[in-house]
């Protein structure tokens, strides 16, 4: 049991000290060849990926910037690195998705309607719903919402798929511009099958991805 508990320990301590090296990974190891000069952006991020694991994180990317993303993992990790760009977006929704919700926020309000009215009636709560603890606004606000739910436009928000290096050769950076503010996610994937054992660290690795911008170029005169 005592070996157990040391080797749990070991692990865990390799491990941190490992994640702790990697905390400015992205600074250290992630290159490129572009002779395009830009500014290191705060929103880079490092963290400590196993083969077959995927990680995602977000960022902004601002009005009138250009942007490089750079991509890197250690060579225990493989020299293969796939990544994705995302874009968070607001759609309208279609009138059969809204005809869908309405009955969705219809039911969710009699379920608890249903909910306050058992709990009222519990003796328990009697006293203090005498003494003001309760929540005198419940009703309004249930029929707030029911008679707000069929008023204006609906929208759900969706991941759009923006960038895939998978289809460009596997290349390690992308350089884009932001014609518009717009709200992304970086998704990054180690290739390679997930070791069995979470206290197996010989598949683990830095990966690390920089971000860097600069002011847009203008074009023409």
């Amino acid at each position: 049991m005592k070996r157990a508990l040391l080797t749990l320990l070991l692990a865990f301590m390799v491990f941190y000290g490992q994640a702790q090296d990697c905390n400015q990974y992205h600074r250290k190891a992630c290159k490129n060849d572009s002779e395009y000069s830009m500014s290191y952006d705060s929103q880079s991020r490092s963290a400590t990926l196993g083969k077959g694991q995927i990680s995602e994180f977000h960022m902004v990317a601002y009005d009138g910037l250009d942007y490089r993303i750079t991509v890197c993992a250690e060579e225990s990790l493989g020299e293969e690195i796939y990544f994705k760009i995302y874009e968070k977006r607001r759609i309208l929704m279609k009138p059969e998705e809204v005809e869908q919700l309405q009955v969705y926020e219809e039911d969710k309000i009699k379920i608890n309607s249903q909910a306050a009215a058992e709990e009222l009636s519990d003796p328990a709560y009697s006293e203090d719903y005498d003494h003001g603890y309760a929540d005198p606004y419940a009703d309004q606000f249930v029929e707030d919402n029911a008679s707000t739910a069929s008023k204006g436009p609906k929208f759900k928000l969706v991941k759009e798929l923006l960038y895939n290096n998978q289809e460009d050769s596997l290349s390690n950076s992308i350089e884009f511009s932001a014609e518009s503010s717009m709200s992304l996610i970086v998704e990054v994937a180690i290739p390679g099958q997930a070791g069995k054992s979470k206290l197996n660290l010989r598949n683990m690795g830095c990966v690390g991805v920089l971000i860097e911008h600069t002011k847009s170029r203008k074009a023409g005169f």
